[in-house]
């Protein structure tokens, strides 16, 4: 009898080691869950920063050459003749065009912008095309001039 007496502690221990075996791995489950949860939501947190860190910077961008070119149209619509008058009309009217889209930038996400560049480009190519065109000069010019 003392030996089904001692065999019945032997298992009450194996049990008790592995509900205090179990016990800790669930523990340790946890913290490493809650450790990745919290490393996620840091990483959605930064990265939803820098998105809009880069649209105000972008819209940033776009209120400038707006300003620019207002200002050369300016300019160039003081030189008196028929032909600064055109500039200077079509000056204004690219800078409008571009203070509207600094506009569009800051009060739309990334998503709806991709979404309605798709829906553009596809509606659009030979347009889509042209502005592309346009946009690698002037960005070109700039980075030329900025030397």
């Amino acid at each position: 009898m003392s030996d089904t007496l001692g065999m019945h502690d032997g298992v009450s221990e194996f049990k008790g080691a592995v509900r205090d075996a179990s016990s800790s791995a669930k523990s340790t489950l946890a913290d490493a869950a809650s450790r990745v949860k919290e490393k996620v939501s840091e990483f959605g947190t930064s990265a939803g920063e820098a998105l809009h860190s880069g649209r105000m910077a972008t819209a940033g961008a776009l209120d400038n050459a707006a300003k620019g070119l207002h200002s050369k149209a300016e300019r160039a619509g003081r030189a008196g003749h028929e032909a600064a008058d055109t500039v200077n009309r079509v000056g204004h009217d690219a800078a409008d065009k571009i203070d509207i889209g600094a506009k569009y930038v800051r009060s739309h996400g990334a998503r709806e912008i991709m979404a309605d560049v798709e829906h553009f480009v596809k509606n659009n190519p030979g347009k889509s095309l042209i502005a592309a065109v346009a946009v690698g000069f002037l960005v070109g010019r700039s980075l030329r001039s900025a030397d």
